[in-house]
């Protein structure tokens, strides 16, 4: 017998699913909730009602079960109140007809469930929430269990009977079959509504798309047009542009043509971003038009892509801005080309007469509190009084409000203030009928501004005041490039005048310090001459009264007098290396090594790479050479190992010499001081010298724009390294 009613049950649930078909049917209408909408509505519930109670199952003649719960709480929760009660007064009407033991229950049982869908309908829009699964599956199971209740107003005979045969199946189905039921109906609502606003959108975008001062065409990936508004087929005339069979690319110029193959290529490769492009078309009358297209993928992708044109004729507007950029240009060339400024401005301003309607032009500056005329663009034999570097009082007013506007216009000059303006008032007499006037501002001053008149009312438009703004910022870098020129040219004389005046100091001064070296280098040698003089002469008097340790002390007392006069010729060789003493030419390093080579002795192994050729003085040169290969002779002579190593390298215009040897080295730490004057890093009695040579040579090299530098491991050797500008040549 549950079979029965699981069969019968599905079968009612069957007829709900017309429910859904009668909801399309009456959204799509849109009854926009008008009292015959909702009557139409209800009549159609409640012949579904009837359908379902036509065919329930019956425990016996009177007492039936159907899916009249699951149709009226849907109808309350989706078609509100008055379209369910219409139906239900429908389906009570047939239930008492058919009359029977559970007349009463099957009445309640409608009543029920109406009113726990239009609870669930209020509590849902008053909460602004959706229906969930869940919050349908709760409307299932208690209506249900509303109607299970219910079933106690059933006489006893067969109220025990009906609930054991019907509780579980309604219980367990009716939920489900509510929750179906729930969300069939809203996903055709959201379709309806998805649908209502694509149609909404499509109105909207025609409206625009009819209304835009764009032109707008909808085409393909090859450029077939489906949709063009009517901007677009009066630019290129309505019958060409009928929609279908049309492509874009009859009206775009061969060579704009094959730049948008270049485009179409990058679509097909995958380009999904929006382009915007330049090409020149053809219009209806078969002149050649610039438009600005901006291209966007409508929907699709690849070779299904639907394209979005929208296209704006900038012909007008690039010719202007083409005057515009020649006008500046003009400007520029005063100081590009170092060309008078009045002269060049002048033909600026008359080719500003293609963008401004003028018939004066006065270019002001302001300084001292007085106003200057630049250049002027005027009439022949008009406006005499109108001169160039002509003086006037500043009106103080006129300024600050300029100033703080940047720029205005005066449509109609009988109604603006003249007395404060002898200037303006003569050209007002003169007829002018209004002024545009364009700030010439710099670090938030006024330094200048354009004056524009003409002889006519309402002259001057937004699109002038903007062409004259930038003809005034650009006036105003010009003269700022023109004052800062004068600047550097004046700064520069002035420099050139502090150089020789330096320049003849420092040479005063190293002739002073040249002569005051050689008096000092003479003043010491004499000393030093007449110290070994008595050291000598006390030793041979007194010979047989000093003792052993008596003749080491004059021994070393004439070395040390010795080493002192050695010295005093290596300091002067260092002061008089200087650049103006230094004579370049093209060297032969190759020539200058062997030379030097040649007192090596011949116990040491030279390996000499091939040299490269540079620019120096062949002797100071030559005296690097000398001290670099005797430092590495003289440091390898203790060390097992008697091998030299001569070579180059080109890096960049330099070429970098070295000198390695494998004697005894240094500690790295101190080879920033290896070419101090005098800094010895080893004991004096172990090598012979004075600290003198490498100083000497690190100057020679400095003199000669190069660098010299040594890297060495202390008890490996040493590699010494100089650089001097190469000579190809």
């Amino acid at each position: 017998m549950i079979l029965d009613i699981f069969e019968s049950l599905i079968y009612n649930a069957g007829l709900l699913l017309t429910l859904t078909i009668a909801y399309d049917i009456i959204i799509n209408h849109n009854p926009d909730n008008r009292m015959k909408g909702k009557i139409f509505s209800g009549i159609i519930i409640g012949v579904i009602g009837l359908a379902i109670m036509i065919h329930p199952w019956a425990l016996e003649t009177g007492t039936v079960i159907d899916a009249r719960t699951i149709l009226f709480s849907m109808a309350a929760v989706f078609f509100g109140a008055i379209p369910a009660l219409i139906g239900g007064v429908m389906a009570i009407t047939y239930r008492i007809l058919m009359g029977g033991a559970g007349v009463y229950v099957g009445v309640s049982t409608i009543i029920s469930s109406i009113f726990w869908g239009l609870v669930w309908r209020f509590w849902h829009q008053r909460r602004g929430s959706a229906y969930s699964l869940m919050g349908l599956y709760q409307l299932g199971v208690v209506n249900h269990i509303s109607m299970i209740l219910l079933m106690f107003l059933l006489p006893k005979e067969i109220r025990w009977q009906m609930l054991q045969v019907a509780a579980i199946p309604v219980l367990v189905l009716y939920p489900l079959v509510t929750v179906l039921m729930g969300q069939i109906m809203l996903r055709r609502r959201q379709r309806q509504r998805e649908k209502l606003a694509l149609e909404k959108s499509e109105q909207e975008y025609r409206l625009l798309a009819e209304t835009t001062k764009d032109m707008i065409v909808l085409h393909d990936i090859a450029g077939n047009i489906g949709y063009s508004n009517k901007m677009a087929k009066d630019f290129f005339s309505k019958e060409a542009l009928q929609e279908g069979g049309k492509n874009i690319k009859q009206f775009i110029l061969p060579e704009s043509l094959l730049m948008m193959e270049g485009y179409v290529k990058e679509r097909r490769a995958g380009l999904t971003e929006p382009r915007m492009y330049q090409m020149q078309v053809w219009d209806a009358q078969g002149q050649v038009k610039t438009v600005e297209i901006n291209s966007t993928i409508l929907s699709g992708e690849g070779e299904d892509a639907l394209f979005i044109a929208a296209i704006r004729d900038i012909t007008e507007q690039t010719a202007r801005y083409a005057n515009r950029l020649e006008v500046l240009r003009e400007l520029d060339r005063i100081v590009l080309e170092n060309l008078p400024f009045e002269q060049v401005c002048t033909v600026a301003m008359k080719k500003l007469q293609a963008l401004i309607p003028f018939k004066i032009l006065m270019v002001s500056s302001i300084k001292d509190n007085t106003i200057r005329f630049l250049a002027i663009q005027k009439p022949e034999l008009r406006h005499r009084y109108l001169n160039t570097n002509d003086h006037f009082p500043n009106n103080m007013g006129f300024c600050t409000h300029l100033l703080s506007v940047k720029n205005y216009v005066i449509s109609d000059t009988a109604l603006a203030e003249t007395k404060n303006m002898p200037i303006r008032a003569a050209l007002i007499k003169e007829g002018m009928n209004s002024f545009m006037f364009n700030g010439m501002i710099a670090e938030n001053e006024l330094v200048g501004f354009l004056w524009f008149g003409s002889d006519k009312m309402n002259a001057f438009g937004p699109e002038h005041l903007e062409a004259g703004q930038e003809f005034a910022n650009q006036v105003v870098i010009v003269l700022h490039q023109l004052e800062l020129k004068q600047q550097i040219k004046d700064y520069a004389q002035d420099l050139e005048k502090q150089v020789d005046l330096r320049t003849n100091q420092l040479k005063h001064s190293m002739h002073e310090m040249e002569s005051f070296s050689y008096s000092v280098a003479d003043d010491l040698q004499a000393p030093l001459r007449r110290i070994s003089k008595y050291a000598e002469a006390l030793e041979k008097s007194h010979e047989a009264q000093l003792r052993a340790e008596g003749k080491d002390i004059l021994q070393a007392i004439r070395n040390q007098a010795m080493r002192m006069s050695n010295v005093i010729p290596e300091l002067l060789k260092i002061a008089q290396v200087n650049s103006d003493a230094i004579h370049k030419e093209k060297l032969d390093m190759r020539e200058i090594v062997r030379r030097q080579l040649n007192y090596v002795p011949e116990d040491f192994a030279v390996t000499e790479d091939s040299l490269l050729t540079c620019q120096g003085d062949a002797t100071l040169i030559e005296v690097v050479w000398k001290n670099l290969i005797e430092n590495a002779v003289k440091f390898s002579i203790p060390a097992p190992l008697h091998k030299i190593h001569i070579g180059c390298e080109l890096t960049g215009d330099r070429v970098v010499y070295f000198v390695q040897d494998q004697g005894v080295g240094f500690d790295p730490a101190f080879k920033d001081k290896v070419f101090d004057p005098f800094k010895r890093l080893h004991f004096p009695d172990e090598f012979e010298g004075n600290g003198i040579g490498l100083a000497l040579t690190k100057k020679i090299v400095l003199h000669h724009d190069g660098e010299i530098w040594a890297e060495s491991t202390l008890g490996q050797g040493s590699t010494f390294y100089f650089s001097l500008p190469y000579s190809a040549d």
